[in-house]
């Protein structure tokens, strides 16, 4: 009974835990940088669908990357093509000062450019 409480506990803080250690969950800040990194590794088509002269784009590189896995992971489970009924369509992290209706139309076109190269293996 005991294993199961804590089981249901790990369940109940959303995925913080994982085999017993707890994980932090990254800042925005964090989460902002990383796409903005020089080192940051664009998935497969990304180059093609928004080639970058110098200037990361955030938005693109934060919608198409979420919306690439979200489609690789679909096609895995044999789940019919469907970007916009994905729940990552909706989530995304606005960066402090942006226009959240600018930022959302923009991420969400690179999710829907990704999840299809993602569900096609493109």
């Amino acid at each position: 009974m005991l294993f199961r409480k804590t089981g249901l506990a790990a369940v109940a803080l959303g995925g913080l835990l994982c085999l017993g250690y707890a994980r932090p969950v990254p800042a925005q800040d964090t989460i902002v940088q990383a796409y903005e990194s020089p080192n940051w590794q664009a998935p497969r088509g990304y180059d093609e669908a928004y080639p970058e002269n110098g200037t990361p784009n955030m938005v693109a590189r934060q919608g198409y990357a979420a919306g690439f896995n979200e489609g690789q992971a679909d096609a895995s489970r044999g789940k019919k093509f469907e970007p916009t009924a994905n729940k990552a369509y909706e989530k995304a992290i606005i960066p402090k000062g942006m226009n959240k209706d600018e930022f959302r139309q923009e991420f969400r076109q690179a999710f829907v450019k990704g999840y299809s190269n993602g569900y096609r293996g493109h």
